[in-house]
């Protein structure tokens, strides 16, 4: 059997505290892990509709553990993906399905974590490198109509989407 700890979440992490299952992400060992995103939405939507699901610093880690998405049906063959907002030329346009991408939405009921697209090596990442952009810094600059904030968002795919509720918590760090 063997046993690892940290390297799957970037720096050397000590050890855990003696009960199983007790390893903390090295990121939020500062207990600053806080409720950042929590709202819902009910109501009918087309193809390519975006839901602004809230604005947090580009500095902002994501804890997928707690973090999650919950919904209703959508109607069938409909997908949902989660990013953030991005500027034209200034990073991909990827960013919006950057941190979830593709969640079938279309059972009578369920959840997912909203970073599910998220490579277990990089969820450690901030914001601001899973969309994409060269530094904080850079990121802050392309939103500056927002208060240098990156705005999370939803984008509901496929044919044509029925009335659900789509509700969220986000859970995280701003560093």
């Amino acid at each position: 059997m063997a046993r690892f700890i940290g390297a799957i979440l970037g720096a050397a992490h000590a050890a855990n505290s003696g009960a199983a299952g007790s390893l903390t992400d090295p990121f939020f060992c500062n207990g600053r892990v806080a409720r950042m995103l929590r709202d819902y939405f009910t109501g009918d939507v087309a193809q390519n509709d975006i839901l602004s699901l809230g604005y947090v610093d580009w500095t902002t880690r994501f804890d997928p553990t707690l973090s999650v998405i919950e919904f209703t049906d959508f109607g069938t063959a409909i997908t949902l993906d989660i990013g953030v907002a991005y500027i034209v030329n200034q990073n991909a346009a990827g960013a919006a399905a950057c941190l979830l991408s593709g969640q079938d939405i279309a059972t009578a009921a369920g959840s997912a974590s909203p970073l599910k697209s998220v490579a277990i090596a990089d969820r450690h990442k901030p914001l601001w490198q899973l969309a994409g952009y060269a530094s904080a810094q850079a990121a802050r600059a392309a939103t500056v109509k927002d208060g240098g904030r990156a705005e999370v968002i939803a984008t509901f795919k496929g044919g044509n989407p029925d009335a659900g509720t789509l509700s969220w918590s986000f859970y995280g760090s701003p560093q």
